[in-house]
């Protein structure tokens, strides 16, 4: 067993799930819970984790959203997965506790954040903030994929890419690797963050194609998805060159890799299925939240479309412009992606 501890912030799918493997690697391990994972702590003091449909690590200590104070003293390495949208509020209310002098940040939050009128990257504006609050810079690693949170709680042999530009913190980094979990460790965080949060988006078009033909045309519409797979790639790429990342990360793990994985199952992929069989974008949202599931790339599309103005890229990114006039400006998803595709 290790002597460090290691705090999980958010006890959703991908907060439970690594608690998996960073208990096999031998860490003790916290879990909060926010205050809208009180249920899912409920259930797992019971004995069965609500989501992953088993049950947690024994030695996963649990705590409730009252107990955050409790959950993080003493923790050497914190875990961040809680919403994009969720972030920063979450986010504050760790600054608002006696956190560690010496803990680091380790972000599996995927999505960009507006703050103070601005896009923003996570880890820029989590920087910002903490350097406000303690006078110090942070340590802080961004976690990208592919990873299914499920999968990895079920033991699936999985690759995750965990990106820091702090020395000390990347050679520990090692040390959250199992068997069954293995890790590729990078300086572009700038890259990864990109890749993780456009991916989101760019599944939603994959998820709209299965909406639209997986029923007139099953299994028979895989040159049009291939269409879309790849344009998403190449669009990645370019955003993550306009940041100062590498195309590597892009056409890496961190990129297709977690794309690939993305567009063929999850919550952005459902989204988009359900805007491909008819629901206008803002009621396939509420839909799946009313079920508990939080299509993360709605939202990451409306932040993204202002990031990439901002940044003068939109004429280059003729699909996530089309992503956007499908799910903001309620246009005809079959008729906006198959006018594209012809124009090319």
């Amino acid at each position: 067993m290790h002597t460090d501890k290691v705090t999980v912030i958010g006890a959703g799918y991908m907060g439970s799930a690594i608690t998996f493997p960073l208990i096999d690697a031998g860490f003790e391990v916290n879990l909060w819970g926010t205050w809208l994972d009180d249920e899912i702590i409920h259930f797992c003091r019971k004995g069965l984790h609500p989501k992953l449909k088993k049950p947690l690590p024994e030695a996963v200590k649990l705590w409730a959203h009252q107990e955050l104070q409790s959950a993080i003293e003493g923790s050497k390495f914190i875990f961040l997965a809680v919403t994009s949208h969720g972030f920063m509020p979450v986010f504050l209310k760790i600054l608002g506790c006696a956190v560690p002098r010496d803990a680091c940040f380790l972000c599996l939050t995927k999505g960009l954040i507006e703050q103070e009128n601005r896009v923003e990257r996570i880890s820029a504006a989590a920087a910002s903030i903490y350097r406000q609050k303690t006078k110090k810079n942070i340590a802080w690693a961004s976690i990208g994929g592919p990873v299914k949170a499920v999968e990895l709680a079920y033991f699936t042999p999985t690759l995750s890419v965990y990106a820091t530009r702090d020395s000390s913190l990347a050679a520990v980094l090692e040390r959250f690797k199992a068997g069954y979990y293995r890790l590729n460790i990078t300086s572009d965080v700038c890259g990864v963050e990109i890749c993780s949060a456009f991916k989101n988006i760019y599944a939603m078009g994959l998820g709209i194609c299965d909406g639209l033909y997986s029923v007139s045309k099953p299994g028979s519409y895989h040159n049009f998805s291939s269409i879309l797979f790849s344009q998403a790639v190449r669009e990645m790429n370019l955003i993550t060159e306009a940041v100062g990342g590498k195309s590597l990360t892009a056409y890496g793990p961190a990129g297709v890799g977690d794309l690939y994985v993305t567009s063929q199952s999850g919550r952005n992929r459902r989204f988009g299925e359900l805007i491909g069989k008819g629901l206008k974008a803002q009621s396939a949202y509420e839909d799946m939240l009313q079920q508990g599931e939080v299509a993360e790339g709605y939202h990451a599309l409306k932040l993204g479309h202002r990031y990439v103005l901002d940044l003068g890229l939109i004429e280059r990114l003729p699909l996530l412009e089309s992503l956007y006039e499908i799910a903001y400006k309620s246009k005809d998803p079959e008729k906006v992606l198959v006018n594209w595709v012809e124009s090319c």
